[in-house]
């Protein structure tokens, strides 16, 4: 700790538009770690605790205060810190136990998560903690469960990576007595993302505008609020529709099988493409049959808290990051760390959607649907973009729709992270997982292990009723496994 105190400097760090595109949620992760040969000098709590402290050193925005004036500001006053959360707990169970459950969050009487979805002020002191560490070890030190959080609001999942590395690096230098650390450097200042920009760039498209042009009364509220108060009317807000979460196996045999069958014009589909299609049928699926069954009053009820879309529409927002596709930004030396997360919709019907299961011509549309909301996302469509963040709070209308839109599925691909490379000394993690509930409607195609490189495990959190529909849906149980 004095070592830390020693070397931080007083910072601060202005936000911008493209920090508050996913301000709403957390960024929470699992990390199962077992003990390869049973010994008391796995992980030690002592070590793991000051290869923390020494990896925060390079990553010193997470320990500032978010402050909400004007777009905001991360501040780091090294007289007066916001240090992490940082708890360890002992656990009553073995490792073997979680791993013979197949490391399902109801098997673990102690949870590892001790935040929810979304970034709240800590109990503690009453403000938004920007990292969170739970070290959860298991009985007779046979592995421990290490969660780890942080709000969107300071880094995006690359950024996160990049920490869980770092802190990683540390500590199996420190294990393995090594004097001198690799050095690294990483980019916080926005002003890096802002010079980036293409210069010269074409209006929004008209599927962006509708996302972040369309103004809501609760957009203007969202802007208004501290973030403090935001996370508890977010928080609030969740409760309305309280989310069922549940992870699944998707095989790439399976994704394989479906691109045979499908008519796409003779244009390659990723297993994203396809694995998002998948998901956005299944949901949809379910709101098709809700329709079907519900009343004319019930319907038309739920149908006016997505006044956003259009009588019968569907969204898939995906998020995307754009720093492969900013060439100034890709080819610097030092890895900027700030918001490079958008949201690109993809608009649909339900009906389409629902039929996507059954009519391989209709799968085969949506499929190209995505594709080509991929493919238009360049520099120049991130420039509009841009433009549009720094002018207005739009970032606040884009939430609220968010929030507020039902027909959705918000679909984000975490397999780039590269967190099993996260090695603390003892071996990759043998399981990274998410929280057992998330915000509504989500899902994403969960980090892979090397290991398996047979397919892709998805873990989805929706309305109960909609999962209800997923876990009977027959399109889905046909080409996934369900896990937990």
């Amino acid at each position: 700790m004095e070592s830390f105190m020693k070397n931080i400097q007083s910072q601060t760090f202005a936000l911008n538009g493209w920090d508050f595109i996913c301000s709403f949620s957390n960024i929470p992760f699992t990390f199962f770690y077992k003990n390869p040969c049973p010994s008391d000098d796995f992980m030690p709590s002592e070590q793991l605790r000051n290869s923390f402290l020494r990896a925060l050193q390079d990553f010193p925005i997470l320990a500032g205060h978010l402050v909400a004036q004007g777009r905001g500001y991360i501040v780091v006053d090294k007289n007066n810190l916001n240090m992490p959360e940082y708890i360890e707990s002992q656990s009553p169970i073995s490792y073997e136990f979680v791993e013979k459950a197949k490391f399902n969050w109801d098997a673990m009487p102690i949870q590892p998560s001790t935040v929810s979805a979304v970034p709240t002020k800590s109990i503690t002191d009453g403000k938004i903690k920007l990292i969170n560490v739970h070290v959860v070890r298991f009985r007779n030190n046979s592995g421990i469960a290490l969660f780890v959080n942080m709000p969107h609001y300071v880094v995006d999942g690359i950024g996160y990576s990049a920490f869980m590395k770092r802190w990683a690096e540390v500590n199996k230098c420190m294990q393995d007595g090594h004097a001198q650390l690799p050095h690294r450097e990483y980019a916080f200042d926005r002003a890096v993302q802002t010079s980036a920009m293409p210069e010269i760039t074409p209006p929004l498209s008209t599927s962006c505008s509708r996302i972040y042009k369309t103004k809501t009364l609760l957009g203007y509220i969202l802007s208004w609020l501290s973030p403090e108060t935001r996370g508890t009317l977010l928080v609030e807000g969740n409760k309305l529709f309280s989310a069922s979460g549940h992870i699944f196996y998707v095989s790439k045999n399976a994704i394989d099988k479906i691109r045979q069958q499908v008519t796409c014009d003779g244009q390659r589909l990723s297993d994203n493409d396809i694995l998002t299609t998948m998901i956005s049928h299944t949901v949809a699926k379910g709101f098709y049959d809700e329709q079907e069954n519900a009343g004319i009053f019930k319907s038309t009820t739920r149908s006016l808290m997505s006044s956003f879309l259009r009588p019968g529409e569907f969204i898939s927002l995906m998020t995307m990051d754009i720093r492969p596709r900013l060439k100034k930004l890709s080819q610097r030396p030092t890895q900027y760390l700030g918001g490079c997360i958008t949201g690109l919709p993809v608009f649909n019907t339900i009906n389409r959607l629902a039929q996507a299961g059954t009519n391989p011509a209709a799968f085969g549309t949506s499929c190209l649907l995505v594709r080509k909301a991929v493919n238009n996302l360049d520099e120049k469509y991130i420039g509009a973009v841009d433009k549009t963040l720094r002018g207005s709070n739009c970032y606040a209308h884009s939430l609220a729709l968010a929030v507020t839109t039902r027909e959705k599925i918000i679909v984000t691909n975490q397999t780039r992270f590269g967190l099993y490379d996260c090695d603390f000394g003892a071996g990759a993690p043998k399981w990274i997982g998410p929280l057992p509930n998330f915000v509504t409607n989500y899902s994403s195609i969960l980090p892979t292990n090397p290991l398996d490189n047979q397919g892709y495990y998805v873990y989805m959190s929706l309305e109960k009723e909609l999962m209800s529909s997923v876990l009977q849906n027959e399109f889905w149980s046909t080409h996934s496994s369900f896990v937990f």
